[in-house]
């Protein structure tokens, strides 16, 4: 799973890998919902388009479209700590679990991530066709 690309692999029943692949538009309109932002203004208010012959200049009404660092605070956390894990042959192959897992459910885990770590895109080139 690539939260990056917006693209999940997975296995077919017959052997294949199959992908599924998000929308950029809509995973921003649905970030933009989320932050629930109430302004007398819309970002399309706040930017004024101005044409110049055969070009187009954008010019920023607002200081800041950016509303991220408001709700920097307001980020979810875990409920535990978590610990870092190796799942793949590479250092950077590696994961978080919860600190508070029992030893067997632990191991079940990490016995699943590791014999599916083909299935995980760690670069760009493993999902291809993005």
């Amino acid at each position: 799973m690539s939260t990056l690309y917006l693209s999940m692999k997975y296995p077919l029943d017959d052997g294949r890998v199959g992908m599924v692949r998000g929308d950029q538009a809509l995973a921003r309109q649905c970030y933009e919902s989320s932050l629930r932002i109430k302004s007398s203004q819309t970002v399309g208010e706040q930017l004024h388009v101005a044409k110049t012959g055969t070009n187009e200049v954008n010019t920023v009404e607002s200081t800041d479209l950016d509303p991220r660092e408001e709700f920097q605070d307001r980020r979810v956390i875990p409920i535990e700590e978590l610990e870092s894990i190796q799942i793949g042959e590479a250092a950077h192959q590696t994961t978080s679990l919860g600190t508070n897992l029992s030893v067997e459910e632990k191991e079940k885990i990490i016995s699943i991530l590791e014999n599916n770590v083909d299935l995980f895109a760690w670069k760009p080139s493993d999902m291809s066709g993005i």
